[in-house]
């Protein structure tokens, strides 16, 4: 007789709960399915403990099917450690051949068959290969597909509908079929549709005929929006700087993903310990779903001290003053020192909320620093004070767009190629920078740039003329699981009435640095004057890109090339190259910087250099 499997999928577990549908007992085979799932699950323990004291490593591989169906297969048998005994090597390959039934059901070989075989290829090492024989893969014979519900002509939805992956006379590939169903359902719930749902999922599987039929309808359910926010704890705060916060307001269309993001804006505000953000369906009133926020706050005022190490400035020490409520108006003063074997630094800075968008303020900042680098020394005190708008709507600290206007003080005196000066000037400067990285401290599909134009003129008591424009920016994307490519430039131009010397070195351009030609010392590189020293120019560009390759979830190799230099005319422009390997360690603090540089041109002393840092940076 034919055997008709019917295979349902449980939206709680994601999995398959399967039932026979024959002349068995369907509570039999649930039962013979309970109990080699815990045999499964004690000899999984099993193999665990056994293997601690004296572990060999098992690995698995399959021949005798095609590479991408081998690709697959390869997923569902990682490499095993198990203890030295010979019965253990057996346990392993029943548990590994229970597996593989699986994943070939899963991509339609259901009648596959198989001999597997072992050899010792190295110390503590065994190689256990399957000849797999896969046999005649299941069809499909029918696909009922429906929607129904308030959401069924939604645009994205029927594109989804139109790319459904399996096909009449298709194989059946249930993964594929599952990551679809679970596409779905996002796109709906992304869109309000919170009780989306399938009436009836459902796979019947013939396997002496090699079809089955695929019966799928969804519901949509009704859209729902936002109803009343609740706000409670954190009372020190105001409530409308709280709801800055929020990536949502009452009356949006209701998504978790929103409430997600809100719920990362405030863990990352370091103004709140507890933090809740809930929707309650069941209270439901008009398809508007409340949302409750529960919140305790931290102690306004933090102090850190913390000491490192970069190649840039040196060995550094840093000593930070936060006071996130000043006021109890969520006004933020910031005191920070840093000192470091090339630069000192001590700051001063008081920013403002304004408006309803997570990074609108006032900024008011002072700061005074010291700097004795490979080109220049420099002590320089500036003052600032502007405003800044935050450009996005959605206030999520993965993605912002800022635009910020700012009057500047500056007076500095240096030494730079040998000539001592001085200067002051007083400088309208206007920034815009967008960022749009899915994981700030994860940085590795997004972009990022920067944009400034700032000038100074003797009008109004600068020492000179000048309108200089600096642009820096960074774009990453993911090749596949284990592979990023990653570009970066930065740029700028000056017009200046006189000779470069009037300008501090701040306000020049200079190349080298882990974020600019990492071969090269920081800040080492441009024009020169004449008595050979560098002494930067009113030009720069400087290019890179770099391939990641992770070995494990947070730790990647990488190969990087850099060019460019700074330069006062194109005709003079004389390109350094480096290429060089490193290592990142996207830690929970941020990235984490290792690399070896080797300059191509005018290569120095050391020939290969080391640049080391912690957080993400251009």
């Amino acid at each position: 007789m034919a055997l008709w499997l019917s295979w349902t999928t449980s939206e709680a577990a994601g999995g398959f709960l399967g039932s026979v549908r024959e002349d068995r007992s369907a509570k039999r085979g649930r039962l013979r399915d309970l109990r080699r799932g815990l045999w499964l699950a004690g000899l999984g323990v099993s193999l665990l403990y056994g293997g601690m004291a004296n572990a060999d490593e098992v690995t698995f591989i399959v021949e005798g099917v095609s590479r991408p169906l081998a690709a697959h297969l390869a997923h569902a048998l990682p490499p095993a450690e198990i203890g030295s005994q010979a019965d253990r090597l057996e346990e392993a390959e029943m548990v590994a051949g229970l597996r593989l039934k699986d994943a070939l059901e899963a991509y339609g070989y259901y009648g596959a068959t198989w001999t597997e075989s072992s050899k010792s290829i190295a110390k503590g090492k065994v190689l256990v290969t399957f000849s797999v024989t896969p046999g005649r893969p299941i069809l499909v014979r029918k696909i009922d597909l429906k929607s129904i519900g308030e959401g069924y002509k939604l645009p994205a939805l029927q594109k989804l509908f139109a790319q459904f992956p399996l096909h009449k006379k298709g194989i059946l590939n249930q993964v594929i079929y599952e990551e679809w169903k679970g596409n779905v359902l996002s796109l709906l719930t992304a869109r309000g549709y919170a009780q989306a749902s399938y009436s009836r999922h459902e796979i019947l599987v013939d396997r002496d005929q090699f079809w089955a039929d695929i019966y799928l309808w969804l519901n949509t359910g009704p859209r729902f929006r936002v109803g009343d926010i609740n706000i409670t704890g954190a009372e020190h705060y105001p409530r409308w700087f709280i709801q800055r916060y929020l990536s949502f307001k009452t009356g949006d269309w209701y998504s978790p993903k929103a409430l997600a993001v809100t719920q990362s804006n405030l863990r990352n505000a370091d103004r709140f310990s507890d933090i809740s953000v809930h929707g309650d369906l069941g209270k439901a009133t008009n398809n508007a779903i409340p949302v409750s926020v529960d919140l305790k706050s931290m102690p306004g005022q933090h102090l850190k001290i913390g000491a490192g190490y970069s190649t840039d400035i040196g060995p550094n020490a840093a000593i930070i003053y936060d006071n996130y409520n000043a006021f109890d108006q969520a006004q933020h003063i910031r005191v920070s020192i840093l000192a470091a074997q090339l630069n000192r630094n001590a700051s001063v800075t008081y920013s403002w909320p304004v408006g309803a968008r997570l990074g609108s303020e006032y900024i008011a900042q002072g700061s005074y620093q010291n700097q004795n680098l490979t080109a220049y020394n420099a002590n320089e005190i500036l003052a600032s004070a502007g405003r800044q708008w935050s450009l996005r709507s959605d206030n999520s600290l993965g993605k912002s767009e800022t635009i910020e206007a700012l009057v500047n003080f500056e007076n500095a005196n240096y030494n730079v190629a040998g000539q001592f000066n001085t200067s002051f000037y007083i400088y309208p400067s206007v920034q815009y920078s967008i960022q749009n990285f899915r994981d700030i401290l994860r940085p590795i599909a997004g972009y990022t740039l920067t944009a400034r134009i700032e000038g100074a003129s003797k009008v109004w008591g600068s020492d000179a003329n000048f309108i200089r424009f600096s642009a820096q920016g960074e774009w990453r994307k993911r090749l596949g699981q284990n592979w990023v490519l990653g570009t970066r430039a930065k740029l700028g131009a000056m017009w200046l009435t006189g000779s470069i010397g009037e300008l501090p070195p701040n306000l020049r351009f200079f190349a080298g640095g882990q974020n600019s030609l990492p071969g090269y010392a920081y800040q080492s590189q441009g024009p020169l004057a004449v008595d050979g020293a560098v002494e930067g120019g009113r030009l720069l560009a400087v290019g890179g890109f770099d391939i990641q390759r992770f070995v494990a979830k947070n730790w990647a190799v990488v190969a990087f090339y850099d060019v460019g230099n700074a330069f006062n005319s194109w005709s003079s422009f004389h390109a350094l190259q480096d290429i060089g390997l490193g290592v990142r360690w996207y830690s929970p603090v941020g990235p984490i910087r290792f690399d070896l540089a080797h300059p191509l041109v005018a290569p120095q002393t050391p020939a290969v250099r080391v640049a080391f840092s912690v957080g993400f940076s251009l």
